[in-house]
């Protein structure tokens, strides 16, 4: 028994909830790191449970990115626990952190989409330089005012906005790049036998919108681009 014990990481769980007690979140972010990799799959109640203390963790060290990473997996697993109610408080229409304002929402969604989609055209997926990471931040600006000033987002759903936002073609300078841009990724229900659109209910059986959910929109601290 203590062998199962120690082999489902239960030794780093305690230690990771002890450290948050101490108010040392940077320690307990280690243990409980572990202690969610540990975890059977066959336990998905207590592996909700260990992603979620992962988060809390994670959010007092003011990583809200990587947070809700942790408490987008947790509420799949337990869609009526704790987790779903913390998840749901912090995530916007497009499965990111909420912004201040729906217009910051939109225009992160948009950032983040466009700067992974030059990113993935390099040979290695960051910025080289700051004067390149300057430009590119400068340029999407433009773009985006360019898309906001021209109403085209009034009356969209979230989801008509995220196909905007993917199907976009932004003039990059080429630093360095080797490829195209990369194409829309085409989200299907095999089951159904049909595309999936962000505002549909995600096919895991969440009961959230596909965009909140499985097809949420990773932040760029998420993918390690920033």
């Amino acid at each position: 028994m203590q062998g199962q014990e120690k082999g489902s990481g239960r030794s780093e769980l305690d230690e990771g909830m002890r450290q948050l007690r101490r108010h040392r979140p940077d320690l307990a972010v280690r243990n409980l790191r572990v202690a969610a990799e540990a975890c059977p799959a066959s336990r998905p109640g207590e592996l909700s449970r260990r992603l979620y203390w992962l988060a809390v963790a994670l959010l007092r060290l003011d990583r809200p990115e990587l947070a809700l990473k942790s408490l987008a997996s947790a509420q799949k697993l337990r869609p009526r626990g704790f987790a779903r109610a913390a998840y749901r408080s912090r995530v916007n229409e497009y499965g990111m952190p909420r912004r201040a304002t729906p217009e910051l929402d939109d225009f992160y969604a948009f950032y983040s989409i466009q700067v992974c989609s030059y990113l993935s055209r390099k040979e290695k997926p960051r910025f080289d330089s700051v004067a390149e990471k300057d430009a590119a931040v400068r340029i999407l600006g433009d773009s985006w005012r360019t898309i906001s000033r021209s109403g085209r987002l009034i009356d969209m759903s979230a989801g008509e906005k995220l196909k905007l936002f993917r199907e976009y073609r932004v003039s990059f300078p080429s630093f360095g790049l080797s490829g195209q841009p990369c194409d829309s990724i085409v989200h299907a229900d095999f089951r159904r036998k049909k595309g999936l659109s962000g505002d549909e209910r995600c096919p895991c059986g969440s009961g959230l919108p596909f965009r909140q959910c499985c097809g949420r929109t990773a932040s760029l601290r998420e993918l390690s681009c920033e």
